[in-house]
């Protein structure tokens, strides 16, 4: 909007500078070669801002086009089958991979993410540290709404940190955002596309790769099934969601580079 009106404050600048121009011709018509050289001036004056109108013009459409570039849509999928449910009856252990004032999405070590709401009329959460991403819990609910939620006497093999950033990539997995994938990976990162591998050096290379080549079905369900309760870390820091020996699957390791402290390297 601004270069917009940016564009229209110029023209009528140029608009009045002709007008004052020509107002001086007006007072020295007796001066024919004032005259001649005022009206050259003024053809150069509307010129000139016709060039630098059409140069702004250009510039905008080549920063729009640079941005378009810069994403890429999701692929498409069944939004419905991948709708998360609220939570049946019953009481679960699950790790905490989103939270909100009144709910919250558990991942059970079955890979099921289950939705739970919190009652406004009773605080149901016995936790020493609150409600945190990547903490473990026990929930006790009926249908969808928690009567108790605790901490969990199961307790992960990784950090809390290593959990949150793990959600991260869970949920660009589930909703197909190969937008937000590319933003959890660190460059360079190694990606297997079936016959080829390739490794990508930054995030504009990773969304010319189509979405559906890099979210294959397979690869997202083996990352979405993964137990991230047993989710540990391996030789060099890292981590694996999916299949731990051979593929599909993605892993992320330790990088103190970035504000999450972790970065996909690997897509399998």
């Amino acid at each position: 909007m601004m270069e917009k009106r940016f564009r229209w404050s110029k023209k009528a600048g140029s608009a009045a500078l002709a007008a004052g121009i020509l107002a001086s011709v007006l007072l020295f018509a007796g001066c024919g070669k004032n005259a001649e050289q005022t009206a050259e001036s003024i053809t150069q004056t509307e010129t000139s801002g016709r060039e630098d109108s059409q140069v702004q013009q250009e510039s905008n459409e080549a920063e729009s086009s640079q941005e378009e570039s810069s994403t890429q849509e999701s692929v498409p999928y069944d939004m419905e089958a991948e709708e998360i449910e609220m939570a049946p009856t019953g009481t679960y252990d699950g790790i905490i991979v989103d939270a909100a004032m009144n709910s919250m999405v558990i991942d059970t070590a079955e890979g099921k993410m289950y939705a739970v709401s919190f009652p406004e009329t009773e605080d149901v959460v016995d936790t020493a540290d609150g409600l945190l991403l990547g903490q473990a819990v026990t929930v006790s609910c009926k249908d969808g709404m928690a009567s108790s939620v605790t901490d969990s006497s199961r307790k992960p093999a990784a950090g809390r940190e290593a959990l949150s950033f793990a959600a991260d990539v869970l949920f660009a997995c589930k909703y197909r955002d190969i937008n937000a994938l590319s933003e959890l990976a660190g460059y360079p990162v190694y990606i297997n596309l079936g016959e080829k591998d390739q490794v990508v050096e930054s995030g504009g290379d990773f969304l010319k790769i189509p979405a559906s080549d890099i979210l294959t079905e397979e690869r997202v369900k083996a990352v979405l099934g993964t137990n991230l309760f047993e989710l540990k870390e391996l030789d060099g820091g890292k981590y694996v969601l999916g299949a731990e020996e051979g593929k599909p699957n993605i892993i992320f390791q330790k990088d103190d580079g970035r504000d999450s402290g972790f970065a996909i390297t690997g897509i399998n």
